[in-house]
């Protein structure tokens, strides 16, 4: 009996030993197998842009990684940075950029701010990439170290606190009702002057108007040779249905008042067309008739200018030759206007350079 049990043992404990070696070797395998480096593992790293800073300054982390054309890197929805808080992130172009070696360029960068005074280090970051092969693999970046400081520099010294002195008695002379009475003779005095400064400035502007009340201002050129002179530089830059027509209609219009008001006398560029109307009624009767030439002009101009109805080329240039027929049917020589002009008159045209 004892000799079969032995047996038995002897027998049984090489196959023991057979199965354990083999797990063994199993094991090995498998764990030589995760160890092995992976050939389409990216080169990564990573910097800060300083590596001290005050608490909440904003710093740039930016992460790297360089793989094969192919190989997808990206970085995780969320970061375990320490004791660092992302601001922002920006993964640029996903694509990365061509090295023209067979490898791309992969760069990330993240706004971040720590809140803690010392010495502070930001974790490995983990960087996942799909190999060839189809697996999902990362890849660690070195620690980085970055120190922190407060507002207020440690080495300052602090102020001490000053032991607390006696009171001390002191007769202090009051100057504050002479200060007053200073400045309020001071602020007197220069109340008078510009009195008596603005009473010089109206008795030299009343003068001023009464001698041009005395001498007419009379325009160095005729207002018919400016508004032609006008008309023909619209005619020839062109360009009428720019905007639905409305500058050209507007710059037409303004021509035409102006030189009515330069002709007969009246401030006209900021009448509406009844109240320029209204004057020409007193000026020249012939020309305020609600179907004469001058009302249908503005008339005219006004349906594009406020009413938006549009306008064509022909009719644009239609607008010029009636603007053109008004000046010309009224012009007249210089002198003659010089001489029913009774005071000062704006002369719109004059100088404008549209």
């Amino acid at each position: 009996m004892s000799a079969a049990i032995f047996l038995l043992l002897a027998i049984g404990a090489p196959a023991a030993n057979a199965s354990d070696s083999a797990n063994a070797n199993d094991h090995a395998s498998t764990s030589d197998s995760a160890n092995v480096p992976d050939a389409d593992a990216p080169t990564v790293g990573a910097s800060l842009d300083k590596s001290e800073a005050h608490v909440g300054d904003r710093l740039t982390l930016t992460i790297s990684a360089v793989a094969k054309t192919g190989i997808a890197v990206s970085l995780p929805a969320k970061l375990e940075l320490g004791k660092l808080e992302v601001l922002d992130r920006s993964e640029g172009d996903r694509a990365g950029r061509d090295l023209g070696d067979g490898r791309r360029s992969h760069r990330f960068v993240l706004g971040v701010a720590a809140y803690e005074i010392g010495e502070l280090e930001i974790p490995a970051i983990p960087i996942s990439y799909l190999n060839a092969r189809g697996e999902v693999r990362t890849v660690d970046t070195e620690p980085l170290a970055l120190r922190i400081r407060g507002l207020v520099a440690d080495d300052e010294p602090k102020p001490e606190v000053q032991p607390p002195r006696p009171p001390r008695s002191a007769l202090v002379e009051d100057k504050r009702v002479m200060r007053v009475v200073r400045w309020g003779a001071i602020a007197l005095g220069g109340l008078v002057v510009l009195v008596f400064a603005g009473l010089l400035l109206r008795r030299a502007l009343r003068r001023s108007d009464e001698a041009l009340a005395g001498a007419p201002l009379a325009p160095s050129r005729p207002p018919d040779e400016i508004a032609m002179e006008k008309l023909r530089a619209l005619r020839a830059a062109g360009n009428f249905s720019a905007d639905g027509y409305r500058p050209f209609y507007f710059a037409v219009a303004e021509v035409v008042r102006a030189y009515l008001g330069a002709r007969y006398g009246f401030d006209s560029l900021e009448l509406t067309t009844t109240e320029l109307l209204n004057q020409l009624i007193a000026r020249a009767p012939h020309l305020s008739a609600p179907d004469g030439e001058v009302a249908r002009f503005l008339a005219d101009t006004d349906l594009v200018k406020f009413a938006k109805t549009g306008s064509t080329d022909a009719a644009a240039n239609g607008a010029l030759d009636a603007a053109q027929a008004i000046v010309l049917s009224t012009a007249k020589p210089l002198e003659t206007v010089a001489q029913a002009i009774s005071g000062p008159v704006r002369l719109p045209l004059e100088g404008d350079g549209g």
